[in-house]
């Protein structure tokens, strides 16, 4: 296991985040040289920026930045990162169990690529299974695969 930090697109800066570009404190979730695992948003088929836990956003600010219509909101925690079938970054899991609702509890993001869009599927659980996917994933794909866990899960319109 590589814990050195590289980003799962071998350190790359050409490669940037393209999704929701907030908040304005938040990285790139695909970046695994950030210290702390964090959260991030999904919605409207695209991560926002990844934060630390403890600098949650406001509602105010969250309205601002994802505007509510006809979508669904996830909250999503950083798990572990895997590029060319390697794991990159595994970050400490908080064990939390999901909530219940449509969602697996575990969530495999692919980053958007040429035009590609970002992609994201539910895996099995435990955390065992959801990892041995993204393995196998990114190897196929030769990709970044970010495994994600659901914290909350929200009709957002």
């Amino acid at each position: 296991m590589d814990t050195t930090g590289e980003t799962a697109d071998g350190d790359d800066p050409a490669v940037a985040h393209r999704g929701i570009d907030w908040p304005t404190h938040g990285g790139d979730p695909f970046d695994g040289a950030l210290p702390w695992p964090g959260l991030l948003y999904w919605a409207h088929e695209q991560p926002s920026r990844v934060f630390p836990a403890d600098r949650v956003p406001s509602r105010d600010e969250l309205l601002g930045a994802i505007p509510m219509g006809y979508t669904t909101l996830s909250v999503l925690a950083r798990i572990a990162l895997y590029h060319g079938g390697r794991q990159r970054r595994l970050w400490p899991e908080q064990d939390r169990p999901s909530p219940r609702g449509p969602l697996q509890p575990y969530q495999l993001l692919l980053r958007a690529t040429g035009k590609a869009r970002h992609l994201r599927l539910g895996a099995s659980w435990p955390v065992r299974f959801a990892l041995r996917d993204a393995e196998e994933l990114s190897a196929r794909t030769g990709g970044a695969v970010l495994v994600c866990q659901v914290r909350e899960f929200h009709n957002w319109h």
